[in-house]
């Protein structure tokens, strides 16, 4: 949903100033501009952290929540975590639960952290979906899995349009969204295909 940046780190705000700079320059050819962006700053006198807002997000949430139950699963601490979505929900109304880095389970092969749905007090593991950007957070559960793709700063990413889209199919029909899920992503597959590759390394 974003990127961060921690600019507490003199070489991260060297770094945070140059990418700045060059968006600027690129702004007119990319037709596009500067993200939405935000800051926060860690409790107990901790990090400044500049927030980069997939572009679409405020109004994705909006939509979403409106429809669905929706939860954060964040492999982030919740010191991290918590700031940003606070500034996402400052009304603490849009999601039903917040989950961290504490209720991931961790693969020590992988040195992975694992978001395992079944941990979580969730109804109806046919009607629920993991969104991501990590392929390894899917582990435990492949074809509940949307896989996304990561985002820094691209002002013309349509990630978000495209989830909501894919959310409203699943919608449309009440069966079990995981064959669908298994034959758009192909996770489970990938994953399997994966773990064999490092069984021979190891």
């Amino acid at each position: 949903m974003i990127h961060s940046l921690f600019l507490s780190n003199p070489m991260s705000a060297h770094v945070m100033a140059h990418q700045v700079q060059n968006r600027r320059r690129n702004t007119d050819e990319a037709n596009g501009g500067v993200v939405d962006h935000f800051r926060i700053q860690l409790p107990d006198g901790g990090d400044l952290v500049h927030v980069n807002v997939r572009p679409g997000l405020r109004e994705f949430l909006d939509h979403i929540t409106d429809r669905y139950e929706t939860h954060i699963f964040t492999a982030a601490m919740p010191v991290y975590a918590n700031p940003i979505l606070d500034q996402l929900d400052p009304d603490n109304t849009k999601f039903a639960s917040r989950w961290y880095r504490q209720h991931c389970t961790f693969d020590e092969r992988r040195n992975a952290y694992v978001k395992d749905l079944s941990a979580l007090p969730l109804p109806d593991m046919s009607r629920t979906v993991l969104v991501d950007n990590n392929p390894l957070s899917f582990l435990s559960h492949p074809s509940n899995g949307i896989l996304v793709s990561s985002f820094f700063n691209d002002p013309n990413d349509t990630t978000l349009a495209a989830v909501q889209n894919l959310l409203q199919e699943l919608d449309e029909h009440d069966d079990d969204v995981r064959p669908i899920l298994e034959h758009r992503f192909g996770l489970k597959e990938a994953l399997e295909e994966l773990g064999q590759k490092q069984e021979k390394t190891a």
